[in-house]
């Protein structure tokens, strides 16, 4: 029985083993601007180039609860190995509940920090057939510190002066 048991488990673990989907994932971004100041016509062009989300670790939710993390190489890429399902992606500071750029608490209204980390910055659907589809919502490095969610007084860039 004991055998038989053993058998049912091992045969139980490879078949789950086997609905893993392997994805190479590549994690991209748009610089934000932060100057304030007039760009030349180069300047936007280059502005609309997605730079690669390079050493950023992310944390993998399903069903609300972490069941692991990553983090993208030097080129924003990352190889993942997952079962079919619906997953969502969280940056750090929305995972630790903290701020998007670890200054003080007291610097955002609490409530709306709330409403924040429960957003996740990506979506990501895995099919049964090994199609996969990431939704992007948004990433704190796409936008300038002043630009924050929640924050109490927004500073303007340092160049725009009265």
């Amino acid at each position: 029985m004991n055998k038989l048991l053993f058998a049912f488990c091992l045969c139980l673990s490879i078949f789950c083993q086997a609905q893993r989907i392997k994805l190479e994932i590549e994690f991209r971004y748009g610089l934000p601007d932060c100057s304030g100041k007039c760009k030349t016509d180069a300047e936007i062009q280059n502005s609309k180039i997605d730079k690669p989300l390079a050493k950023q670790r992310f944390y993998i939710y399903q069903s609300g609860i972490c069941v692991d993390s990553i983090r993208t190489n030097d080129s924003g890429l990352v190889i993942i190995k997952y079962p079919p399902g619906r997953y969502y992606l969280y940056e750090p500071w929305k995972h630790f509940k903290r701020t998007p750029d670890n200054s003080p608490m007291t610097d955002f209204f609490p409530d709306c920090l709330a409403k924040e980390w429960v957003k996740p910055n990506y979506y990501l659907t895995i099919e049964m057939d090994g199609q996969y589809k990431m939704t992007y919502n948004e990433i704190s490095a796409s936008r300038c510190p002043f630009q924050y969610a929640c924050l109490k007084v927004r500073h303007l860039p340092t160049l725009i002066k009265k």
